[in-house]
């Protein structure tokens, strides 16, 4: 019987890992196939240019042959320009929209803050912050304080000129 099972398990293919399976042929294969996309990659480079050359033109001789396709492809293109024009517009007025909201908002708590705070809240609301002038400059060392100056350079770049 044992003999019976060990000639059945020796028919049997045997079953390979795929993750071997893949390891072992990069293990094989793996600097040809990096040849290879690099010379796909240098070709690809260097051919496209061209490729794009020769589709530009087959399609010009193709509008060339037919002035109704060409004319319908410009109209298709003055469409897409001008809902794009459109889309724009609609787009800055509802910034602009909100932007007013914004600032109504901004002026409706200020005088709200102005209300409820008094005069205090003022400096607030107008945005200015203490120290934040325009003519501070803070690592400028202030007007009174003197600042570090290199000393002259001598025209002899070794130091002295033979006195």
């Amino acid at each position: 019987m044992d003999t019976l099972i060990e000639e059945e398990v020796e028919a049997q293919p045997t079953m390979v890992n795929p993750v071997t399976f893949v390891l072992q042929f990069l293990a094989t294969y793996g600097w040809f196939l990096v040849g290879a996309a690099a010379a796909a990659l240098y070709l690809y480079r260097r051919l496209r240019p061209r490729l794009d050359e020769w589709r530009q033109a087959r399609e010009d001789a193709e509008y060339h042959k037919d002035p109704d396709k060409a004319l319908a492809r410009m109209e298709a293109i003055q469409r897409a320009r001008e809902k794009q024009q459109r889309d724009l517009l609609e787009a800055s007025q509802r910034a602009l929209e909100q932007q007013k909201e914004r600032e109504e908002r901004k002026r409706a708590e200020a005088a709200e803050r102005l209300q409820k705070y008094g005069a205090a809240s003022t400096a607030s609301t107008a945005g200015q912050r203490l120290g934040d002038g325009r003519d501070y400059l803070p690592l400028s060392g202030g007007a009174s304080t003197s600042s570090y100056r290199p000393p002259k350079r001598s025209k002899c770049g070794g130091g002295g000129c033979g006195r």
